[in-house]
């Protein structure tokens, strides 16, 4: 065997070598790629709970404005709204009372059927009060 034909063999063994490496990271470059539009497709269905949340909770507020005004306006002494047993609120009032037992954010979004967005914000708004 000549030193042509050595280093020809030794040239295809790392021509094999390098070519599995390729293989290898090229299926490992597409399994991240994957895994990452995944996480994307997740993240962005969070966003969009977060901003369904969100926009529920300003209708529900916008409402409860309206209300309040239409009560001001039809009388000059405003009634008390009795948000622990008006039905609208009902979730709000227990998410307040889940809170103030110190149950987490995710818990009490289950518990009561409020998106993510709506008992982060409540309980921002318990720890704000006490």
């Amino acid at each position: 065997m000549t030193v042509l034909e050595m280093g020809f063999i030794a040239c295809a063994a790392v021509s094999v070598i390098a070519l599995a490496t390729a293989i290898i990271s090229l299926q490992r470059v597409r399994q991240q790629a994957s895994e990452n539009e995944k996480l994307i497709q997740k993240v962005m269905r969070e966003v969009a709970a977060s901003s369904s949340g969100s926009v529920g909770m300003g209708q529900r507020l916008l409402a409860m404005e309206k209300r309040l005004q239409a009560n001001a306006s039809a009388t000059k002494k405003p009634e008390k709204i009795d948000y622990y047993n008006d039905d609208e609120f009902q979730p709000y009032s227990q998410a307040a009372q889940m809170f103030k037992l110190g149950m987490d954010c995710d818990e009490v979004a289950r518990r009561c059927g409020l998106s993510r967005a709506e008992a982060s914000l409540l309980e921002m708004m318990q720890k704000s009060s006490h």
